[in-house]
């Protein structure tokens, strides 16, 4: 199991850390030499699960604030994106961590080219 990627422009060693950092699939740099990379593999895949798993989790939001409105009914007036972030979280982070080890072990990096 590989435990680092080379930058296709510096090349040096990009981690998982590295591609958990990243703030998409779509935007992401060397955070050795800042240049953009794009992934050209797994990103087709990654948008087919984000568009099962999103509304998932939008669902699991109100679901998740409609169980607390009957506990407090103040959380009522809370947006629900705030609910989601202060109990549904978690389960966010894996997901991203699961994004993250997909391009990581089956990605292919390529520099991004200026338009």
């Amino acid at each position: 199991m590989r435990t680092s990627l080379p930058c296709p422009n510096c090349l040096k060693s990009l981690t998982i850390e590295h591609f958990e950092e990243f703030s998409t699939p779509f935007n992401m740099k060397c955070p050795h030499c800042h240049v953009k990379l794009k992934e050209t593999k797994m990103t087709p895949l990654l948008l087919l699960i984000a568009a099962l798993v999103i509304p998932l989790l939008i669902y699991l939001g109100i679901i998740v604030k409609g169980f607390i409105t009957g506990y407090f009914p103040i959380v009522e007036k809370v947006p629900t994106v705030i609910v989601f972030l202060a109990f549904c979280y978690p389960l966010y982070a894996l997901y991203e961590a699961f994004n993250a080890v997909v391009l990581f072990k089956k990605g292919n990096l390529q520099l991004k080219k200026h338009q």
